[in-house]
């Protein structure tokens, strides 16, 4: 049997396939059975910012329609967001006390990041093992330029790594005009680690009902490839731990990723769709992978593909398809 232990975030995972944040890891018994599958860690479901205001301002408006009085609306207010911050906090720490894996608090919010500052301190006592903050940002307005844009993400960077003092990881998109610019800023801010990439929220439309809807939230089993990519080309120019995430739905992408230079990956889609069985197929393959090749730990193999590994490392640049595709 091949030792499958990796390091991420200065955490000891037994394996390296965590469980994302996800419908999955929103209550204790789903988060005993994702241990009991065999994951290494386990992100719990990530509270949001932005729903946390929005319900708390529906229920303070719902309330004043009896106590309608500005300091009733404050307080109100105030304890609605407390409110859900409890319970979220509650869920973590019984997580903690349940499972014997590392437990991952996630937050997850867009805007400047003073919601951070009033967040943190409080999680700070709740017995997560780390923190994964979730940070998005949809370049929609014409009028804002993508330096702006990308100096705005650098800023709420900083604030989640002043006030977050527990191992960090942030997860983020790659709608950047340089991902590997954004990822080196972040490496120099002292991020334990980053999760490449955040899958967004897709619309679609309903063409009878006349109606926007959601698109599919999960990921497909084709989806790695810019992920790959992007592991490949940073995971020797960084001192920090990358974790791959969207499009890992078998062993073989997951040997991929870590050949790339992964520490560790994160899977949902493959967990919602074909069942918790899936982990043990994964490190099934691994294992074999492993011991077909004569490595004993990931070590051994970690990042030997990566870009600065490689007689000829323009591959990872490639865009055009030259010789990858005959007709």
């Amino acid at each position: 049997m091949a030792n499958l232990m990796t390091n991420y975030m200065g955490l000891k995972l037994k394996n390296p396939i965590i469980a994302a944040s996800s419908p999955l890891t929103a209550n204790i018994d789903s988060i005993k059975k994702l241990e009991d599958a065999g994951v290494g860690a386990i992100v719990v479901k990530s509270i949001f910012q932005e729903q946390i205001d929005k319900d708390a301002e529906l229920n303070v408006d719902i309330e004043q329609s009896f106590m309608n009085h500005a300091d009733a609306y404050g307080f109100l207010k105030g304890a609605s967001e407390d409110h859900y911050i409890d319970m979220y906090l509650t869920l973590v720490e019984d997580a903690k006390k349940a499972c014997d894996i590392p437990i991952i608090a996630s937050l997850n919010g867009s805007g400047n990041g003073s919601w951070i500052k009033e967040y943190a301190p409080r999680f700070a006592y709740c017995g997560a093992d780390a923190f994964e903050i979730n940070h998005y940002i949809i370049a929609s307005n014409a009028n804002i330029s993508g330096k702006e844009i990308e100096k705005d993400f650098i800023k709420f960077a900083k604030i989640a790594r002043n006030e977050i003092k527990l191992p960090l990881s942030l997860k983020m998109g790659s709608n950047f005009s340089s991902p590997s610019n954004i990822i080196r800023e972040l490496d120099f801010l002292k991020y334990d680690a980053l999760v490449l990439f955040n899958r967004f929220y897709n619309p679609d439309i309903d063409i009878n009902e006349l109606t926007m809807k959601s698109g599919n939230p999960l990921s497909t089993n084709t989806d790695y490839s810019e992920v790959l990519r992007w592991v490949g080309l940073m995971s020797e120019e960084i001192n920090l731990d990358l974790c791959a995430n969207t499009g890992i739905h078998d062993g073989e992408t997951l040997i991929k990723m870590i050949l790339a230079g992964a520490s560790a990956v994160e899977i949902c889609s493959v967990l919602i769709g074909n069942g918790l069985d899936s982990v043990n197929l994964m490190l099934e393959k691994l294992n074999n992978w492993m011991e077909n090749k004569h490595y004993n730990a990931i070590e051994e193999f970690k990042g030997i593909l990566a870009q600065e590994k490689m007689s000829d490392p323009t591959i990872w640049e490639r865009t055009q398809y030259i010789k990858s595709l005959h007709i």
